[in-house]
């Protein structure tokens, strides 16, 4: 059988900490071809993605967790939007991935923002943190240690092909989170279990990756409970009237330098790459709107 993408999500039946898995191979090779993206872009824009989704599953509420890397170099940014219903959006410049092509970039880490909306898009939490590598696994471990005081090991990796760089043969990851009463005998198998854990390389079969051998490696001898297993999903909530209310917010003389050019806008969704066409006549009903509020 072909191995689909899963969420899953555990608790120690008596041991006091949290475990998630996360296969998003397919998903992030529908998001990479929609963008273009290859190679190491396509890798990183994958990790940020599975980093986004071990946030989002810890909400308390119905939101989205948006997290950004941002580096030094020929790839400035990637922004992964994710909720914990498992739906995923991400992004980087468009400009820079055509560039970049299959390419390897030169980068240098420079840090990780964090900004968890609630269900009806207004900031509840947000955090910068100096990035201390290019490892999401090791900058996501730092956030949680020095923003929300979470000990925890996180390892995530994706792979591109080789001879098809616009695809991956897998995206994947694992989260453990400490909670405050486990003992410090558990903390130490878990790091032990982790650090002998097999490469991800080594869990990538023919038919995918193998996210029940990851899962059974990581409980090691606990009993656990399988809390809640989800199908991600790429989602973007951008519509036409989203993207007029994008250009609204212009400024009303590049609004009306814009009308000057008498010529209907395209406007792409920097997420999913869908184009919207702003006519000429919703143009000029923004700059009437906004002129009788003047």
């Amino acid at each position: 059988m072909n191995f689909q993408d899963r969420i899953i999500r555990a608790t120690g039946q008596k041991t006091p900490f949290r475990l998630i898995v996360v296969d998003l191979t397919q998903t992030m090779n529908e998001i990479g071809q929609k963008h273009g993206a290859k190679g190491y872009a396509l890798k990183f824009m994958a990790e940020n993605s599975i980093a986004s989704i071990f946030l989002s599953a810890g909400l308390k509420f119905p939101g989205t967790v948006s997290l950004t890397s941002r580096f030094g170099g020929e790839l400035t940014l990637i922004q992964s939007d994710t909720t914990p219903q498992g739906l995923v959006r991400t992004m980087a410049p468009q400009s820079e991935l055509q560039a970049l092509g299959g390419n390897e970039p030169a980068i240098v880490p420079q840090s990780i923002q964090v900004v968890k909306l609630n269900e009806y898009g207004k900031r509840v939490h947000e955090s910068i943190i100096e990035a201390p590598s290019v490892s999401m696994g090791q900058n996501l471990a730092t956030y949680l240690l020095q923003s929300e005081q979470v000990r925890s090991a996180v390892g995530i990796e994706a792979r591109f092909n080789e001879k098809d760089p616009g695809k991956l043969d897998y995206a994947a990851g694992f989260y453990i989170e400490a909670f405050p009463d486990l003992e410090e005998k558990d903390i130490n198998l878990i790091e032990v279990i982790v650090l002998n854990l097999p490469k991800f390389a080594d869990m990538y079969k023919a038919q995918g990756f193998d996210l029940d051998e990851l899962l059974d490696q990581l409980r090691g001898p606990y009993e656990i409970d399988i809390v809640k297993e989800l199908t991600p999903k790429a989602f973007c909530p951008c519509s036409h009237e989203r993207m007029l209310a994008s250009v609204a917010s212009l400024p009303l003389a590049d609004l009306q330098d814009l009308e000057k050019e008498q010529e209907d806008l395209e406007v792409t969704c920097d997420f999913c790459r869908n184009k919207y066409k702003i006519t000429l006549g919703d143009l000029r009903d923004i700059i009437a709107g906004r002129s009788q509020r003047k």
